[in-house]
C-alpha cells in the first residue's frame, strides 16, 4: 500500500496520477459542499429568514476556525509532502505529531476566546434583534465544538499530504453523513432550530475526527502518528508557518471579507443578508470542485518539487488547469441558466429568491477565473513558495476584495457589492499566474545546474 502511494506520486503517468489523486479529493469537496449546504437547506425549510440570516452571519466564525486549523493542516501537509519526496521519514513523523498537537492547543484557546467575544462580533456585524438571538445560540455551540472542528480539518489536510486521498474522502463522508442525519433530528424532531443545526455540525466533525485518528492509530498511514519521540523544533514550525500562515491568512481575510460584506448587506435589510448567505453557500459548488482538484495535486506537486522532478511538476499544473477550465464551462451553464431554481432549493420567500438570483448571476462571472486561480494558489503552497502564496492568499478575500466591495457598494449600491468578488478573483488570479509562471521558468532554467536550496533562493524574495 505504501509503495503504491509512492508510485502514484513518482512514476504513474501524469494524467492518471492527477485523476487518481484528484477524484477522491473532488468527491471529498463535494461532500464538503453537502456539509456546507446542509444547515442552510434544513434551516431554510423553517421558512424563517431570521434563522437563515443567523446561519449566514455565523459563516465568518466557521471560516476563522478553518483558518486556525489551516496553519498546521495546510502548512504541515505541504512540509510533509516535501519531506516524503526527500525520503526524510523521521522528520515527516515529527512534523505530523507537531502539527496535530499544536492544533489541539490552538483549538481550545479559540473556543474559550471566541465564546467571550460573541457579543462584540454580533455588534460589529450589526445583527438585528431576532437574528442576533439565533446567531448567538448557533455560535455558542460551534465554539464549544472547536476542538472537534479544528482537529478534523487539520487531519484531512495531513492525510491528503501523504497521498491518501481516498482515506481523506472517507472521513469526510462519515462526518457529513452524520451531519445530514442529525440535522433534521435536532432541528425538527427536537424543535431546536439553529441550535440543533450547530450541535449536529459539531457531532459530524467529531465522527470525522475519530475516523482519521483511527486511520493513524491502526498503522495504515504512510507516516506514523506518535508523540513518544516528539521534538518541538523551531525549524519545523518555520516550515509549517511558511505555508500555513499564508493559507491561514487567506481564511482570516475571507472571514473579514465576509464580515464586511454582510455588514454592508445589513444596511439594506436582513433579507439581503439571508439572500447573500444562501447564494454564497450555493457558489461553493464550483469553488469547492476547483479546490478539490487543487488539493488533490498538492501532494503530487510537493513530492516532485522535493524530488527535483520539475518537468513532472509542470505537467501536473498544466493538466490540472485544463481539467478545471473544462469543468468551469459546465458550471457556467448551470449558474447562468438556472440561478432562480438553485435559490429555490433552499428557501421559498419570493423577495429572498429574487435577490439571491441577482447575486448568483453576478457570481457566475467569477467561475472561470476561480478555476485557474485555485490551481495557481495550490501550486504555490505545495512548492513552499511562501511570499507569493501569502500575497495571493491575503488578496483574494482581503486586499483586493474588501476595497472592491466598499468602493462598488458606495457608487453602485447593492449591484456593486455583489460584483466585488468576480473583480477580486480576476485580480488575484492574474497575480498568481504571473508569479507561478516566473517561478516555473526559473526552475526550468536551473535544471541540472542548481540544487534545490539554490532554486529556493530565486530573486524577488519569492521564498
Amino acid at each position: 500500500m505504501k509503495e503504491n502511494k509512492i508510485y502514484v506520486l513518482e512514476r504513474m503517468p501524469i494524467l492518471r496520477s492527477i485523476v487518481n489523486l484528484a477524484i477522491p479529493s473532488v468527491l471529498s469537496m463535494l461532500v464538503n459542499i453537502l456539509y456546507n449546504l446542509t444547515d442552510t437547506f434544513f434551516i431554510g425549510k423553517l421558512n424563517d429568514s431570521y434563522q437563515v440570516a443567523a446561519v449566514s452571519i455565523s459563516l465568518p466564525l466557521f471560516t476563522l476556525q478553518m483558518a486556525m486549523a489551516g496553519i498546521f493542516g495546510v502548512g504541515g501537509g505541504s512540509f510533509l509532502s516535501r519531506l516524503l519526496g526527500n525520503k526524510e521519514m523521521e522528520r515527516a513523523e515529527n512534523t505530523l505529531a507537531t502539527a496535530v498537537l499544536s492544533t489541539v492547543v490552538i483549538s481550545v484557546f479559540l473556543g474559550i476566546a471566541g465564546i467571550a467575544l460573541i457579543p462584540q462580533f454580533l455588534h460589529l456585524i450589526r445583527a438585528s434583534g431576532q437574528t442576533m438571538v439565533h446567531a448567538r445560540n448557533y455560535m455558542l455551540y460551534i465554539l464549544i465544538g472547536s476542538p472537534f472542528i479544528l482537529i478534523k480539518f487539520a487531519l484531512v489536510q495531513l492525510v491528503r499530504a501523504e497521498g491518501a486521498a481516498k482515506e481523506a474522502m472517507i472521513g469526510l463522508f462519515i462526518g457529513t453523513g452524520a451531519n445530514i442525519i442529525l440535522d433534521p433530528i435536532f432541528i425538527f424532531g427536537m424543535n431546536m432550530g439553529v441550535t440543533g443545526a450547530a450541535i449536529a455540525t459539531v457531532l459530524g466533525n467529531a465522527f470525522g475526527m475519530a475516523y482519521y485518528l483511527w486511520f493513524y492509530l491502526s498503522k495504515k498511514s504512510l507516516v506514523k502518528l506518535s508523540f513518544t519521540k516528539l521534538k518541538l523544533q523551531w525549524n519545523c514550525y518555520v516550515e509549517i508557518f511558511k505555508i500555513g500562515i499564508p493559507a491561514s491568512l487567506s481564511q482570516v481575510m475571507m472571514s473579514v471579507g465576509n464580515t464586511v460584506s454582510y455588514r454592508l448587506a445589513a444596511n439594506y435589510s436582513d433579507i439581503y443578508v439571508a439572500a447573500m448567505g444562501v447564494a454564497s453557500r450555493i457558489f461553493t459548488i464550483p469553488t469547492f470542485v476547483f479546490i478539490g482538484v487543487s488539493i488533490g495535486i498538492q501532494a503530487l506537486i510537493g513530492y516532485n518539487y522535493g524530488a527535483k522532478n520539475y518537468e513532472r511538476m509542470r505537467q501536473a499544473i498544466m493538466y490540472s488547469v485544463i481539467i478545471t477550465l473544462s469543468t468551469s464551462a459546465l458550471m457556467i451553464i448551470l449558474f447562468a441558466l438556472f440561478p432562480r431554481e438553485l435559490i429555490m432549493i433552499f428557501i421559498k420567500d419570493p423577495q429572498l429568491i429574487d435577490i439571491g438570483t441577482q447575486i448568483l448571476r453576478a457570481y457566475t462571472f467569477a467561475i472561470p477565473v476561480a478555476a485557474i486561480g485555485m490551481i495557481m494558489m495550490g501550486s504555490l503552497q505545495a512548492m513552499g513558495k511562501a511570499l507569493p502564496a501569502l500575497i495571493v492568499s491575503i488578496s483574494r478575500q482581503g486586499l483586493a476584495y474588501i476595497p472592491a466591495i466598499l468602493i462598488l457598494n458606495k457608487y453602485f449600491g447593492f449591484n456593486g457589492l455583489i460584483f466585488g468578488m468576480p473583480i477580486a478573483d480576476f485580480i488575484t488570479t492574474a497575480m498568481s499566474v504571473t508569479m507561478l509562471a516566473y517561478i516555473v521558468r526559473k526552475l526550468n532554467n536551473t535544471v541540472g545546474s542548481v540544487d534545490a536550496a539554490q532554486v529556493d533562493n530565486i530573486p524577488l524574495g519569492y521564498d
